[in-house]
């Protein structure tokens, strides 16, 4: 029985949490930097399955709750959905180097988007749900597809080996 790539893969996408929580609030608040650890999330999905996807979107959702001001389950709720539309989309598609990762990321930060508006309005003040339809929520779409075809490409050629694939 082959043991499950998701410990290494979550971890990847927590360092990256990480570092958009902490490191990059450091930067002016003008600037708006693409979500990596949302493109894993959608890689690592489609690649492995649902359970999986459901699995690594929860932790590290839980993680950027965590690490936010965001209430607990919030960003938890929307990466769980992520992973769990994006895994079952596992051998459905056929995923070429550009087209289809930019295609993915596109409709996952939509996702994540009206999500969190449609959470923030039922369970938040009004003054405190995000803007989806502006500028700053427009460049991050952008620049989420931008990053996504090579971030794609970098997670195929990181494979994350357990002891049973190396053959011990």
């Amino acid at each position: 029985m082959k043991k499950s790539k998701l410990v290494p893969a979550t971890i990847v996408m927590l360092l990256f949490v990480l570092l958009e929580t902490t490191l990059l609030k450091k930067l002016p608040s003008n600037y708006i930097y693409p979500d990596i650890a949302l493109i894993i999330l959608i890689f690592f999905s489609n690649s492995r399955g649902v359970i999986e996807g459901q699995v690594s979107g929860f932790l590290v959702g839980i993680a950027e709750d965590f690490l936010s001001l965001s209430p607990p389950g919030f960003n938890s709720f929307i990466k769980t959905i992520i992973g769990f539309i994006f895994g079952n989309s596992k051998g459905k598609i056929f995923i070429d180097p550009i087209f289809f990762p930019m295609l993915m990321v596109f409709i996952a930060t939509l996702i994540k988007g009206f999500t969190a508006v449609i959470i923030s309005s039922v369970f938040l003040s009004p003054e405190t749900s995000p803007d989806v339809f502006t500028v700053k929520f427009g460049i991050e779409i952008i620049e989420n597809c931008i990053c996504a075809p090579f971030v794609f490409a970098f997670m195929k050629l990181i494979k994350f080996y357990t002891f049973e694939d190396r053959g011990f």
